[in-house]
């Protein structure tokens, strides 16, 4: 069979996967585009709505990591401070976040009402407290609905990491499905090619195709990037770190393997973990302070981060035993094998942040593309729908026009 014979052959069969891949995700994709184009400035959204949650005012030394622990959890003993921002510039609020402490008879964590708070770091006192993820429209819940709902459509458990993980890899297979379907059938190929990347306009339909088409092929890198890094991201273990390891090795952290069989409420003060966590900074020749700390009871261990929390890409990270305080490993940017350094820029690549502020409005303008995709995709399809439907009702009703001619 000739080359062009078995395009052809193939190309019916790639239009129906562009279909159905297309329409089962079209929804999803739409919410993720809008939401993700919102969450590229999402920190100055909630600084924008919620300024008051942001500004410090008292003056003074700021209080150490175990007293604003202290001072959040006193009077709520369900509650466990888990993280904290240290806040080293004057008037800046810190950022704390609690989870339920362990029921002893379920060995569940105990549901909170609120777990985000915004403090002053060195009165203690809360600026705004929140759920994150919360419902709905509120100045304080915006943001953190938006992220949720980008995240994992707000729905419980893993249950909407794992849908939109999967719609992630439908989008991705689907982005390569309709690449194929803009290659030209004929030759020169580049120069039959070359037509599919502009808008010529004409009828409405046909603007909505060729926008489609389109703006697909000029943002096809990006999209394919972007779909690659929500599979990553959602479905990292289950998925992206097996087909990795395929590749290159992928280094285990303290964080990676299987958590605990009970959680284990945090024994060991953050003050004594933050001092060994700067003597071993210093050790490395690290002269920064130290700028989140955390504390895992999924895993019992704790986390010592410095340099820019707004970059994952300049934030390294010790960690530490949670019941002796014992160093136990280190993750720094940039380091480790290439399967690594891979999943290492999947979040920056996502959020935009690989590239500073160019690259956050990148990706707002790929997320808004998204959704345009989303909808123009649907518009052709339903057009197509129409027009087949159309045609099969105009063949049916030849035969009975031409019985009804003779007996006229």
């Amino acid at each position: 069979m000739a080359p062009s014979a078995r395009r052809f052959s193939l190309r019916p069969g790639l239009v129906w996967a562009h279909r159905i891949l297309g329409l089962a995700t079209a929804v999803f994709l739409l919410s993720a585009g809008l939401t993700g184009a919102v969450l590229a400035f999402y920190e100055e959204i909630d600084r924008t709505l919620n300024p008051a949650a942001y500004r410090a005012e008292a003056v003074g030394t700021p209080l150490s990591p175990e007293a604003l622990a202290a001072r959040l959890e006193a009077g709520h003993p369900e509650q466990a401070i888990w993280y904290m921002s240290l806040v080293q510039e004057p008037g800046h609020a810190a950022v704390a976040v609690a989870t339920g402490k362990t029921d002893p008879t379920s060995g569940q964590p105990a549901a909170l009402t609120r777990d985000w708070f915004n403090v002053d770091p060195v009165s203690g006192a809360i600026l705004a407290e929140r759920l994150w993820g919360e419902c709905c429209f509120s100045r304080l819940n915006l943001v953190p609905f938006l992220y949720e709902f980008h995240h994992n459509l707000s729905l419980p458990g893993v249950y909407g990491i794992l849908l939109m993980g999967i719609v992630a890899i439908l989008w991705l297979i689907d982005g390569f499905v309709g690449l194929a379907l803009t290659f030209p059938r004929g030759r020169p190929f580049l120069a039959k090619w070359r037509p599919a990347f502009g808008i010529k306009g004409g009828s409405a339909f046909r603007l909505t195709l060729d926008l489609h088409r389109a703006a697909g092929l000029w943002l096809f890198a990006l999209l394919i990037l972007v779909a690659l890094s929500s599979v990553a991201m959602n479905l990292r273990q289950e998925v992206v770190e097996p087909i990795v390891g395929l590749f290159s090795k992928v280094t285990p952290t303290p964080l990676s393997g299987p958590p605990l069989e009970r959680l284990r409420d945090r024994t060991l003060s953050y003050d004594v973990v933050l001092a060994a966590g700067l003597k071993e900074a210093q050790a490395r020749g690290w002269n920064e302070p130290a700028s989140e700390i955390f504390y895992s009871p999924h895993f019992g261990i704790f986390g010592v981060a410095f340099g820019d929390h707004e970059d994952p890409l300049d934030t390294r990270w010790l960690y530490f035993d949670g019941e002796t305080g014992a160093f136990k490993d280190a993750f720094l940017p940039g380091a480790g094998t290439a399967g690594d350094i891979f999943l290492q820029l999947q979040f920056p690549i996502h959020s935009g942040r690989i590239l500073g502020l160019p690259g956050r409005i990148l990706i707002a303008v790929t997320g808004v593309a998204v959704a345009m995709l989303s909808i123009t995709g649907v518009v052709v399809w339903w057009k197509k729908r129409a027009g087949r439907k159309a045609r099969a009702a105009k063949q049916a009703a030849k035969p009975a026009r031409e019985r009804a001619a003779p007996a006229a």
